[in-house]
């Protein structure tokens, strides 16, 4: 799976929850989309990160996800 596809995946999971709270808002639901929105902006910095310094590796951005962010 390339950066981008995990990239959209993501963006397409914090889709469907804002479409879920504009429906019936609850903390948990916005709490889940600020966790989405924040591993958003982690993929987007390692895949922009320039290639001598070397990008995430798929087991890297798991383990990291297994841990917390």
């Amino acid at each position: 799976m390339t950066g981008k596809e995990v990239i959209d995946s993501f963006n397409n999971a914090w889709r469907a929850l804002a479409k879920q709270y504009t429906d019936r808002p609850d903390e948990s639901t916005r709490c889940a989309m600020n966790l989405i929105a924040k591993m958003i902006g982690e993929v987007e910095s390692q895949v922009n990160r320039p290639r001598k310094e070397g990008q995430i590796t798929m087991d890297e951005w798991l383990a990291m996800l297994q841990e917390g962010i």
